[in-house]
C-alpha cells in the first residue's frame, strides 16, 4: 500500500513538473514574439492634440463686457475706467491685456491648455496680491461671439481662494 501511495505521489509530482515546464516554454515563446514586434516609438516632444477640440472658435480678440464680482455684476465698455482684452492666437497661446484709466497695467502671454473638456491658462506673476499665488482662467463656454470665463484664484499652497465670472465678446 505504501508503495502505491508513493507511486501516485511521484506520478502527481511528475505531472505538475511537466505542466510547469510546458507553461514556461509557452511564456518564453510569447516573449520571443513580443521582442520581434516592431516598436512604436513616439518622440516625447510631439504633442498630440485632438482635431475636434474646437480651439479655432477662440482664435481672435475678445473684449470684457461684464463680470460677476463678489455677488454683483459690473459692466464694461470702451469708455470704462477698466478694460481687459484676450487675444487667442492660432499657436495655442493667449495674450492678456488690462488697462486702467487708459494706461496699460498688464500685458502677459500664456500657453493655452486643453484637458479634454475645458481650455485654460494660468497667470503667475509677482504683481498679484500677496494672498494670490496664481490665477487660472478657464473657458467655461463659447456661444456665437460670447465667451464665459471662470477666473479662479489660488494661494501659495494651491488652495482655491475664490473666483470671478468674466463675460467676453468677440471683436
Amino acid at each position: 500500500m505504501r508503495v502505491m501511495i508513493i507511486m501516485i505521489w511521484l506520478a502527481s509530482t511528475l505531472f505538475q513538473v511537466g505542466h510547469y515546464v510546458e507553461s514556461a516554454q509557452q511564456a518564453q515563446q510569447i516573449m520571443t514574439q513580443v521582442e520581434e514586434m516592431p516598436s512604436l516609438d513616439v518622440p516625447a516632444e510631439v504633442e498630440i492634440v485632438p482635431e475636434d477640440d474646437e480651439y479655432s472658435e477662440l482664435v481672435g480678440d475678445w473684449f470684457l463686457t461684464m463680470a460677476y464680482l463678489d455677488g454683483e455684476y459690473q459692466y464694461f465698455d470702451e469708455d470704462s475706467d477698466f478694460t481687459e482684452y484676450l487675444l487667442f492666437n492660432e499657436d495655442r497661446t493667449v495674450e492678456l491685456y488690462e488697462y486702467s484709466g487708459g494706461v496699460q497695467t498688464l500685458s502677459a502671454e500664456m500657453d493655452v491648455e486643453y484637458d479634454g473638456i475645458y481650455f485654460s491658462f494660468i497667470y503667475d506673476s509677482d504683481t498679484l496680491p500677496s494672498t494670490v499665488s496664481y490665477e487660472e482662467y478657464m473657458v467655461a463656454s463659447v456661444y456665437d461671439d460670447e465667451m464665459t470665463v471662470a477666473l479662479m484664484f489660488y494661494d501659495e499652497d494651491e488652495y482655491y481662494a475664490g473666483s470671478y465670472t468674466l463675460f467676453f465678446e468677440k471683436q
